[in-house]
């Protein structure tokens, strides 16, 4: 494993106890079109719970330097008293520029655990901004569109979504169906929301047929997707991918993904030249033990395999979100503490000529310059 690079800039975000809120966590990052960055969180003002333990607003602040400094904080929904709105995951349409975010909203003491199908225990909504993440319409409810009758809930992501080679709009989303047997697939699964129309109307995705929640997704060099997602299984190891050949609407048997704790990871395409066929994958994640060391690792074989890992942060980490900035650089949204993982969210730039790095000391015999 590669050593931190020193070139490799951190900056805080959010940090707990700050605005009247004991803690932020489950980051998601975006570029808009005019390359200001827009990073939201839940902000928990409770405690440090899931949705169900306390109160939970869904927060943003946005940044015109690449990241290096942020604004004051916004609120983008204010749940009901003792509600929570999560998993923030956002979108941008490449054509117009629009970028949508969708989140679940949560009534008071709810949980996904106690999630009731047939109710409005968990409700999907959807806003949107034409002026790079300044201003929000209303939210929409498009609990009808993400949610089978038979799903004790919808969650998204969390983390970003993506825009397809064809146009389609991918937002990464997981849901369950209770009262199913435990080793039922369809107990907790994820799929894809799709959307073709730049996300005014959207479909749900067949599930992927292994026990999952959390997860992302990215487009190959070829144009399949490629999901990767969080086990749910207690204790084991790997995480798990599947493909598509249809843009989210069917999934291949799934497959062992990363060794990864149980957590949310990002995963991104990174272009080399401006040719699909030479995009990079990135995936950050945690090394462990636990919830700690947080890495990035490059795959140069589109999934194939993924053998050069960079370590990013040591110490406690959680989940990350990554998006390509202007210049080539990467950013990098991810829980971080020194005492926990849970005391901060900080915005870290990779320089592209580190990511470059990677790639050569894989002692590939190609021009990355």
């Amino acid at each position: 494993m590669l050593g931190a690079s020193k070139t490799v800039e951190h900056h805080t975000v959010f940090k707990s106890g700050e605005n009247g809120y004991h803690t932020y966590r489950i980051p998601s990052v975006i570029k808009a079109k005019n390359n200001a960055l827009i990073a939201f969180a839940e902000a928990r003002r409770d405690n440090k719970g899931d949705p169900g333990r306390g109160h939970i607003d869904l927060v943003y602040k946005l940044s015109h330097d690449g990241g290096r400094t942020w604004s004051s904080l916004h609120i983008l929904e204010k749940a009901k008293e003792g509600g929570s709105a999560s998993n923030p995951t956002a979108v941008m349409d490449n054509k117009s520029g629009r970028i949508i975010i969708i989140y679940p909203l949560w009534e008071p003491g709810i949980s996904s655990k106690r999630s009731r199908p047939g109710t409005s225990d968990n409700r999907v909504m959807i806003r949107f901004s034409d002026d790079n993440g300044t201003s929000w319409s209303d939210a929409k409810d498009i609990t009808d569109q993400a949610r089978a009758t038979e799903w004790g809930y919808t969650c998204l992501g969390p983390g970003h979504g993506i825009q397809t080679s064809t146009g389609r709009l991918i937002i990464p989303a997981y849901a369950n169906a209770p009262g199913l047997p435990e080793d039922d697939p369809s107990k907790r699964a994820a799929f894809a929301l799709y959307s073709d129309d730049g996300g005014k109307s959207w479909k749900r995705g067949q599930q992927i047929e292994v026990n999952t929640n959390e997860n992302q997704i990215v487009e190959l060099s070829d144009g399949r997707l490629m999901i990767d997602a969080r086990q749910s299984i207690p204790d084991y190891p790997a995480r798990w991918t599947a493909f598509s050949n249809d843009g989210g609407e069917t999934w291949s048997k799934p497959e062992q993904g990363q060794v990864c704790a149980q957590i949310c990871a990002g995963i991104l395409s990174y272009p080399l030249k401006g040719k699909s066929s030479d995009n990079l994958l990135l995936w950050s994640g945690i090394k462990g033990p636990n919830r700690t060391n947080l890495i990035l690792r490059l795959s140069y074989d589109q999934a194939l395999t993924f053998p050069i890992e960079m370590l990013i942060g040591p110490g406690p980490a959680g989940y990350s979100d990554l998006t390509l900035l202007k210049n080539g650089d990467v950013g990098m949204l991810w829980e971080n503490g020194k005492e926990d993982y849970r005391e901060k969210i900080l915005f870290t730039r990779i320089p592209r000529k580190v990511i470059l790095n990677m790639l050569r000391v894989s002692s590939l015999n190609r021009d990355v310059h």
